[in-house]
């Protein structure tokens, strides 16, 4: 299979880099997840165990997520050497490739925030979809808090998110489309 028939699999490096940092930071901390609350019997129901199950749900889906990520490279670097194989058989295919590529920094630069955030925050990443509305919802204990705070909050907030995912977006057609 040729290179230009298959994308280079930029998601396969986001989750796999990715999955890699989150997994750093998350593991030391599971096994005292899991066996705290069995030190103290009494303190054992039904919501920690939940919490878990949860817990050992996120690991197994970042791992299996990982392992995915990893045979799609393999397997695209696998194409990549045989078409390589082939076009060194053949001097006209090399010809046709041998020019050089500019290389984008900008596109590493957005994804290399992003890995620097999750690193991190950790585990606690899982907060972020709800951390503006969390931080609304504390800004209206103070009596004296104009009306207009909660909403700026909110927009804010989700609007730095939302920038975000679509410079993540861009970056990864950026990386896609440059090959």
């Amino acid at each position: 299979m040729r290179p230009s028939n298959q994308q280079q699999p930029i998601w396969a490096w986001v989750v796999l880099i990715g999955g890699g940092l989150f997994l750093f930071t998350s593991l030391p901390g599971l096994p005292f997840i899991i066996f705290m609350t069995f030190w103290k019997a009494n303190e054992l129901s039904f919501f920690s165990l939940i919490f878990i199950v949860i817990s050992l749900a996120i690991i197994s889906v970042i791992i299996w997520g990982m392992k995915r990520a990893y045979n799609a490279l393999r397997d695209y670097n696998r194409a990549k050497k045989a078409y390589e194989l082939e076009s060194l058989q053949d001097p006209k295919l090399l010809n046709s490739h041998s020019y050089e590529t500019k290389k984008l920094i900008w596109p590493w630069v957005v994804i290399g925030l992003g890995a620097l955030l999750v690193v991190g925050a950790g585990p606690g990443i899982i907060m972020l979809p709800i951390a503006p509305l969390f931080l609304a919802g504390m800004s209206t204990d103070s009596g004296t808090t104009p009306d207009y705070v909660p909403i700026l909050i909110l927009v804010i907030g989700y609007g730095l998110m939302a920038g975000y995912v679509i410079l993540l977006i861009k970056a990864i057609k950026a990386l896609r489309a440059k090959k």
